[in-house]
C-alpha cells in the first residue's frame, strides 16, 4: 500500500486533499485485498484441478491394473484348464491303451470254452478250473486294476461259472452266459459295441442292462459281487 501520497497530503495539502488521499489509500487496500483473494482463489482452483486430474489418472491406472490383472487370471485359468484337459486326454488314451492290451489278453483265455470243445468232450472240469485260475489272476493284475467295477464283477462271475462246471449242459450254458456278459462289459469299458457314440444317458442305460444280466447270473451261481466276495 502506497502511503507517500497520504504523507505529502498531511504535510502540504488541505483537509480535502487529506480526505481524498485517505479514500485512495482505502480503495487501494480494498483492491489489493480483492486482487490477492482472487489470486488465492485461482491458485486454489488450479490446485483442486490438479488434484482431480491426479485422482482421475490414478483411477484410470487402477482400472488398467485391475483389467490387466483380470486378463492375467483369465489367461492363467484358461491355460490351467487346457493343461488339465490335455493331461486328462493323455491319461484317458493311456488308460484305453492299457485296457485294450489287457482285455485282449483275458479274452484270449475264453477260447477254451468254445462250443466245439464242449461237444468234443475236451472241455473238462480240470480245464475250466485252470481257466478260472487265469481269470482270477487277471482280476488281481493290471487288467483288473484298470477295469470298471461292473467288469470286475463280470470277471468274477465268469470265474465262478468256470470253477463249478460239472460237464453238464446247464453248467455249460452258465459259462457261455457269463462269458457273454463279461465280453459286453469289456467292450463297454473300451467304448466298443452298442455303447460307442452314445450319450451318457444311453451309456448308463446300457451298463444297467449289463448289471441286471449279471445279477441274474450271480443269483444262479449263488455268488455276490467281487467287492462283497473279496
Amino acid at each position: 500500500m502506497d502511503f507517500k501520497l497520504f504523507i505529502d497530503a498531511l504535510l502540504t495539502g488541505t483537509p480535502w486533499a487529506i480526505l481524498a488521499a485517505l479514500v485512495g489509500i482505502v480503495w487501494q487496500g480494498i483492491y489489493v485485498r480483492s486482487r490477492d483473494k482472487a489470486h488465492d482463489e485461482q491458485i486454489r482452483r488450479e490446485l483442486e484441478l490438479e488434484r482431480q486430474k491426479f485422482e482421475h489418472e490414478q483411477a484410470i491406472e487402477k482400472r488398467k491394473f485391475e483389467h490387466q490383472k483380470e486378463l492375467e487370471i483369465t489367461r492363467f485359468e484358461y491355460e490351467q484348464r487346457q493343461w488339465r484337459e490335455e493331461l486328462s486326454r493323455e491319461i484317458t488314451l493311456k488308460h484305453i491303451e492299457i485296457r485294450l492290451d489287457e482285455y485282449a489278453k483275458v479274452w484270449s483265455y475264453t477260447e477254451g470254452v468254445a462250443r466245439n470243445r464242449q461237444k468234443s468232450g475236451t472241455l473238462t472240469r480240470e480245464t475250466t478250473q485252470e481257466m478260472a485260475k487265469k481269470i482270477k489272476s487277471w482280476r488281481y493284475s493290471k487288467g483288473g486294476l484298470f477295469a470298471e467295477t461292473i467288469t470286475r464283477d463280470a470277471a468274477f462271475a465268469f470265474q465262478q461259472a468256470l470253477w463249478v462246471y460239472d460237464e453238464s449242459e446247464e453248467a455249460y450254458k452258465r459259462i457261455r452266459n457269463a462269458r457273454g456278459i463279461f465280453r459286453d462289459a469289456l467292450r463297454a469299458d473300451t467304448g466298443l459295441g452298442e455303447i460307442a457314440g452314445q450319450t451318457i444317458y444311453q451309456v448308463t442305460e446300457e451298463r444297467q442292462k449289463i448289471r441286471e444280466e449279471l445279477k441274474k447270473l450271480q443269483s444262479k451261481l449263488g455268488i455276490a459281487s467281487e467287492t462283497e466276495a473279496g
